[in-house]
């Protein structure tokens, strides 16, 4: 198929900044990175011109899709089905016999492998039933979300003595993780940062803790009504009770974290997509690359790896759609949302009102710098004892207002307030 044709099937009208660069310099000599915010369109970029170049001779692998996780895995094997019917694919994940599969490889190889670092090694090194000395392209897509420790390790041994045409990656960011593997297998590839050019329609908010995180969640959704509202929550052990929460509450609400099996993870994504729940509850897991048409995401906590930030909030306003990114925080979350304010995120700070949320007006004084200098100079708890939080901001009140007198006492610093 060509990609004219893949477009009218998919009802295209128009493609984004990364589409358009990647399908422009496919063809072109040399391996290539397209750097692009979550949600522009990154899979089908690379899907569009492999699928056209194709020479889609029987039984060799000319390309294999890398991507971090098995939903990953199965939605993108749905998005190139949906493309080109026509193409003899296989997808590799988790709770598959791999032993079955690879006396299945004996028979016959398809043309496209989409699968993760893992059971590629396993096929190709351990197993030694996957053939892809004919390999053109190597793609790996979600690339920042997919280099640990293991991955290299994985990696090298099934690309030794490999003669590939053509590598290209894909990502919302370039990490320092994954320069080894570019240094090492890209040369002088071509650089595709459709970054400024590919803005996202977000709002970024801002909500302190009240009483409790749980209580604050609450009167957070009285105020909103998504289509589809993704919940992150950092601990899988507080995931639990979240859900049960907005269960009680009478919401139509599902989980979704690693402790749940493969199996069930797919139905539940496939009942994500048909709507048959307002609100997920979920691990940093579905921040990973899946593709929903959420209006809003709610950060319960900040993640433990900033990145992460980036794409939990990635699962909103996708391909041009307006999207809500609500941040529950309390004092202690300050130094990782300065980080993120200086990474360019534009938060409003909102407090709640009857029917929504307002946001809050800033105040300019001169010195503020002071008072935020000598409340950091107040040591935190090295242990947690009983009423440590409240015995602090004790502390906190006392150093304000001995600035503020300070202040008032300066006749200098009243004459600058007047004038």
């Amino acid at each position: 198929m060509t990609i004219k044709e893949m477009l009218q099937k998919l009802n295209y009208e128009k493609l984004s900044p990364i589409q358009e660069s990647v399908i422009k310099n496919f063809n072109k000599p040399g391996n290539i990175v397209g750097l692009a915010p979550t949600g522009t369109g990154k899979t089908h970029a690379y899907l569009f011109p492999l699928l056209e170049n194709l020479k889609r001779i029987e039984n060799v692998v000319e390309a294999v899709i890398l991507l971090p996780t098995n939903e990953l895995v199965m939605q993108v094997a749905k998005m190139l089905e949906e493309t080109d019917s026509e193409v003899v694919f296989k997808a590799y994940y988790g709770s598959m016999d791999m032993d079955r599969e690879s006396e299945r490889l004996k028979n016959s190889h398809p043309s496209v492998v989409i699968t993760t670092p893992s059971k590629l090694s396993d096929l190709v090194t351990t197993k030694n039933a996957l053939n892809i000395k004919h390999l053109r392209y190597f793609v790996l897509d979600e690339a920042d979300m997919m280099f640990d420790e293991d991955f290299m390790n994985l990696i090298d041994p099934v690309l030794v003595n490999q003669n590939i045409d053509k590598y290209l990656l894909f990502s919302a960011t370039i990490t320092k993780n994954m320069e080894p593997f570019i240094n090492k297998y890209f040369g002088n590839h071509i650089f595709l940062d459709t970054t400024s050019e590919s803005q996202l329609n977000i709002v970024y908010r801002l909500i302190k803790v009240r009483e409790n995180r749980l209580t604050t969640l609450g009167d957070v959704l009285k105020r909103i009504n998504p289509y589809l509202g993704i919940i992150f929550v950092s601990k899988n052990d507080d995931i639990k009770g979240v859900y049960e929460y907005l269960l009680g509450e009478g919401y139509k609400v599902t989980s979704f974290s690693s402790t749940i099996g493969v199996k069930q993870r797919k139905k539940i994504l496939e009942d994500i997509h048909e709507l048959k729940y307002q609100y997920v509850v979920s691990s940093d897991l579905l921040a990973r690359g899946i593709d929903f048409k959420a209006s809003h995401v709610i950060h319960y906590d900040l993640p433990y790896k900033l990145e992460f930030f980036k794409h939990r909030s990635g699962r909103t306003a996708r391909m041009g759609d307006s999207g809500e990114v609500i941040t529950i925080f309390d004092d202690y979350d300050q130094p990782k949302i300065d980080k993120l304010k200086n990474k360019g995120v534009k938060f409003v700070n909102s407090v709640f009102v009857v029917d929504g949320f307002r946001a809050l007006q800033k105040k300019s004084k001169s010195y503020d710098k002071k008072i935020a200098g000598e409340v950091r100079k107040i040591p935190k708890a090295t242990r947690v004892t009983p009423g440590y939080k409240k015995k602090r901001a004790e502390k906190v009140k006392t150093v304000i207002q001995k600035i503020k007198k300070a202040r008032y006492r300066n006749a200098d610093f009243r004459k600058s307030r007047e004038s």
